[in-house]
This record gives structure tokens, sequence and C-alpha cells, in this order.
């Protein structure tokens, strides 16, 4: 049995409080997940989140440098950069509450859940999972991240804390082990030519979003959904929309028109919460998943019994 992670064998390097703005803050991820690695190796770091007064207290923890050089400023502000954007304490969604009473449902929604958007610490985690979540369940994409970065993430030393794998880590997992892990060649190459630029794809972080998701379609096997998660995950744009989603177009749509439609029908009824309409699709897929949402019954497209990949496994 795996060990619980521990953050007794880390030092602490840097902490801070940090007050959310604007409406509900949802705690249930912190007190889920209250210590993470962002970083493997020797030279790592994980983040341990708590909550104090009203404000998340982040402590940023890394293993003894005894026999190491001491992490440099550099590298301990880029740690709580990412450690506050996994728990979007610097997302204000204002703008987005002053917008909400639009739509009653949308109103009701964002009174009742947390609409901030997270960032992952780096662009190619993002990247990794959105390419594994193509054209496969939610359920087999969970399981195939959870066999690759199992096995390609680099534990923070000293303790059973795994951080997301490295551009060169996932490189260095062959194809045909790839698909036994559940990735097939379409995704395969797709993720193998995205970790070649992995550093291509951390620049990324300076370029504007909707420009992001441009230049991510630019990549063999990377189309609007992708690049749109990708953005919203990595960058956390609020506006990313789920452009060809196997659920989100009808979903969303008849959610707030009352009729099912296809991704124009989403973009229009979406229109109105502009730049904001990855908050408004987070609201309600939140309720859906927790059986919050009005008539979601009707709402429920059952899942193709025979998934194509499974059909011809070696084309995605």
């Amino acid at each position: 049995m795996t060990a619980a992670p521990s953050r007794a064998d880390l030092q602490v390097v840097a902490s801070g409080e940090f007050r959310p703005r604007g409406g509900r803050y949802d705690v249930r991820p912190l007190r889920k997940r209250p210590l993470r690695a962002l970083r493997g190796g020797p030279r790592g770091f994980a983040a341990a989140f708590s909550l104090r007064a009203g404000c998340v207290e982040i402590t940023i923890l890394a293993p003894p440098a005894a026999d190491r050089e001491p992490h440099s400023e550099a590298e301990i502000a880029w740690a709580m950069t990412a450690a506050r954007g996994m728990v979007a304490i610097d997302d204000d969604p204002s703008e987005f509450l002053a917008m909400a009473h639009q739509h009653p449902l949308v109103a009701q929604l964002a009174a009742r859940f947390d609409c901030r958007i997270t960032r992952m610490p780096t662009v190619f985690e993002a990247f990794a999972r959105a390419v594994i979540e193509q054209l496969v369940t939610t359920f087999e994409a969970r399981a195939s991240i959870r066999r690759l970065f199992g096995h390609a993430g680099e534990l923070v030393d000293g303790t059973v804390l795994r951080a997301p794998p490295t551009p060169r880590a996932v490189l260095d997992v062959p194809p045909w082990q790839l698909h036994a892990m559940g990735v097939g060649s379409r995704r395969s190459r797709t993720l193998r030519e995205g970790a070649r630029r992995g550093a291509t794809l951390e620049r990324l972080r300076d370029v504007d979003p909707a420009l992001v998701v441009t230049k991510l379609q630019s990549l063999p096997g990377v189309g609007p959904w992708t690049a749109n998660l990708v953005a919203r995950t990595a960058l956390g744009w609020p506006d990313a929309v789920p452009i060809d989603d196997f659920h989100a177009p009808y979903l969303i749509s008849e959610v707030l028109t009352g009729e099912q439609g296809d991704n124009a029908a989403m973009l229009d009824a979406l229109a109105p919460f502009r730049p904001h309409r990855a908050r408004v699709e987070r609201l309600i897929m939140q309720a859906l998943i927790t059986d919050q949402l009005p008539g979601y019954e009707r709402l429920r497209r059952p899942l193709p019994r025979i998934d194509p990949h499974r059909r011809e496994p070696w084309n995605y």
C-alpha cells in the first residue's frame, strides 16, 4: 500500500496568505488534496494548502538543501506562481458575476458554485492531458493519464509525491508502451510532437490566449477542442469554448435556450457572456455532475455502446 503524502521530509522555502476575490470560493479541492507536487526530483517542489480566517495559505516545500545548491529566487517565484494558479487564487470573476444576471439560471448557478478557472503548473501538463482525453470516454482518459503520469512522473525527493511528467520523460516512453497505457497511435503521435516542442509550449504563457488557440492548431492532431482546453487549463483563459465536444454543444445550448443545438447554436447562446464563456460552461457542468441542474435527466446523452477507438485502436 502506498504511503499517504506527507510534508515531514520537506523544508519550507516560501509561504503566503491570499484572500480570494469575487464571489464564493470553493474550498473542497483544497481539503481533498492539501499537498500537491509541482516539480519532481532533487530540485523539486511541493505546495501545501490550508485555510485560515477566509484566506488561503500556500506553503512552498522542497527537499532539504544539504547536498545541493539552494533554490534560486526565480525557482521559488515560479513555484509560488504555479501553486497560486492551481487554486485560482488570482482569478477574479467579479466582472462575470455582474453579467450573470442576463440569464436567470446562470445567475442561480453563479450564486451556488465557484466559477474560477484554475491553471496547471505547466503548459505541457495541460497539453498532455487534453491530447489523451481526445476521442475516448472520460473514464478511459483518466485511466490512461494515471498510468502515464505514474510511470513517467518524477517523485519529489524524499517523498511519495509524484509530479506530472516532463516532456523529456514522455519522449522516453516508447509508442508501444503508450498504446499499452491506452493511448493509441493517433494520440501518441500528437503527444510526442508536443513533447518535442515542450519549451515552445511553455512560452505560450506570454502569448494572448486567443492566439494560443490558433497556434496550437498548427500541431498535427490538435483541433479547436484540444486547443481551447489547453488555453483554459494552462492559461486560465475564461473565454475558452468546448467546440466539438461530445456533450457540451447540445447541453449548453439547451440549458441557455431550451433547444438542443450544435456548435453554432452553443456559440450564439454563449455570446452575451464573452469574454467569460468558459465560466458559464464550468457552472453548467458542475451543476450537471452534482445533479443540481433543473431537468438534467433529459439532458444526458447515452455514450455509444462501442467506441470507435475500440473497433480500430491502432487509429486512435
